[in-house]
């Protein structure tokens, strides 16, 4: 079915319609979907977060109930929310990626890259698309599993946030990794732009600001003081991290 679609790819590369270029991101997408679906392995990696939630949801409150004396940390009840929001769309994109570089490896991304739906349409079905579901789902899963109690606008803040620095953490694996064994290994290292996320809840003196060129720091300062030109840096580090990245990954397809 995959060499199907690549060949409907090819078959429609001469023509310019936009119609044309339309149901192959839609083809792309579908791939990308049957990808997901026909792997055991990436089908869990994206249950993982809904296997998180019900904790937060049901378990938790049982444990608290069970030990009160865990109620004194309600201070650091954030760092569970960062952890449930950024663990959304940081697994759909890294089962994004091992589904990229598995379609690197099998070359099927070169035939698709050269059609009108080229590098960016391609990058769109396999990141983009499944990043702007991610987000939604970290939405919902907060408002309904938050263990801080949340305002719905902070919720909608601390998603988009996080749903993009998981794209930097993507584009990390896309940009360094040659194939799906390198792309696993890396996806650790990845995970270190994350660190800054529990920063500024165990440094809380100056100090902490040697780690203010993590997005994921600011991110956290954000949560914790509810100063909104702290959102500003998070989404420029972010921002500056994925062009970057994404240029060098270019020149790999």
């Amino acid at each position: 079915m995959v060499h199907c679609d690549v060949y409907f790819f090819l078959s429609v590369s001469k023509k310019n319609d936009d119609d044309i270029i339309m149901n192959q991101n839609i083809i792309s997408f579908k791939m990308f979907i049957r990808n997901i679906f026909s792997d055991g392995m990436l089908s869990a990696i994206i249950c993982i977060p809904l296997l998180l939630a019900a904790i937060y949801r049901f378990v938790f409150p049982l444990i608290v109930q069970h030990y009160p004396m865990l109620k004194d940390f309600n201070l650091y009840y954030p760092i569970l929310d960062l952890f449930l929001a950024i663990m959304c769309p940081y697994m759909i994109c890294f089962a994004s990626v091992l589904v990229v570089l598995d379609e690197t490896d099998m070359k099927i991304n070169r035939y698709i890259t050269i059609t009108p739906l080229g590098k960016k349409g391609y990058l769109i079905s396999r990141l983009i698309i499944p990043v702007l579901f991610a987000a939604i789902v970290s939405f919902v899963l907060l408002s309904f599993c938050s263990v801080s109690d949340m305002s719905v606008w902070t919720t909608f803040i601390i998603s988009i946030l996080a749903t993009i620095l998981s794209v930097v953490a993507a584009m990390i694996i896309l940009a360094y990794a040659g194939n799906k064994v390198e792309g696993m290994a890396l996806a650790k290292v990845s995970a270190l732009v994350m660190v800054g996320l529990i920063i500024p809840f165990v440094i809380t003196d100056s100090t902490q600001y040697v780690f203010a060129f993590l997005p994921s720091f600011w991110i956290a300062k954000f949560l914790i003081s509810n100063n909104y030109w702290f959102i500003l840096p998070a989404i420029f580090l972010s921002g500056g991290l994925i062009c970057i990245l994404y240029n060098r990954y270019s020149t790999k397809i």
